[in-house]
């Protein structure tokens, strides 16, 4: 268990350390990093026998607005404000590529693996969407997932919105 923490850990520095393409979702010319806010989808890392997948945490909408090519991002600029931001679980197809739009599609819309989840942001802070997978069987055979849990954390590690606002509850008969 302390392996797979640090190993989360050490691939969120490194994929903070990255960056890379923030999607604008906002209208008209780039901002300075001080008059918007960023958020990023946190990333994990599964193995089985033979391979290594990074599955992430990816970003649909936000308010009413669609993420054009939402699986090229894993970083998202926003205004300050409220904001409803749609998130979904994404996991790493490996070399099975030929499935994944489809499967976007699936986790994007079933409330067992994504969640919209309102928050206040604020101009030039960093939030990170993390989420906590639940398997019925295997931790590591994506087949077993059951739901996935969402909730948005500050640069200092705070929750913004809560697990308990962010978790699946199943309906009840």
């Amino acid at each position: 268990m302390n392996r797979a923490l640090l190993l989360l850990s050490l691939l969120a520095t490194l994929s903070a350390c990255l960056g890379g393409t923030a999607y604008r979702v906002y209208e008209g010319d780039p901002r300075p990093s001080n008059s918007v806010a960023v958020l990023e989808g946190a990333q994990f890392l599964r193995q089985d026998w033979l391979n290594r997948y990074v599955d992430s945490v990816r970003f649909s909408s936000v308010d009413d607005t669609m993420v054009d090519n939402n699986v090229a991002y894993n970083r998202i600029e926003i205004e300050p404000g409220i904001h409803d931001v749609h998130v979904y679980f994404y996991w790493d197809m490996g070399t099975a590529r030929g499935l994944a739009p489809a499967l976007v599609s699936y986790a994007a819309s079933r409330d067992t693996l994504s969640r919209t989840l309102r928050f206040h942001a604020r101009a030039g802070q960093v939030y990170r969407v993390m989420a906590e997978p639940h398997f019925s069987g295997d931790r590591q055979d994506i087949t077993s997932l059951s739901h996935v849990d969402f909730w948005i954390e500050d640069q200092n590690g705070s929750q913004i919105v809560s697990r308990r606002d962010g978790s699946y509850f199943p309906p009840s008969d």
